[in-house]
């Protein structure tokens, strides 16, 4: 027998999107706090969108303000 799963709708904090201004201040001051971390603590951090996220650590890279390494 096969489940089937039901989708009932997103959950409610990604229903709004997230100001990235403030959002790129609240990752600058993570990543001031607690040194390295992965792009998933993060994001599992903060209330946001994966490309929100994404978009606001491009933003830092540009600016000069984080190194990412793989």
């Amino acid at each position: 027998m096969v489940e089937e799963w039901v989708v009932l709708g997103p959950h409610e904090y990604l229903l709004e999107k997230a100001d990235l201004e403030k959002l790129e201040e609240k990752v600058y001051e993570l990543i001031k706090k607690e040194g390295r971390l992965p792009l998933s603590k993060i994001w599992r951090t903060l209330p946001c969108h994966l490309w929100e996220l994404d978009t606001v650590l491009k933003r830092l890279r540009d600016k000069g303000l984080v190194i990412e390494e793989q």
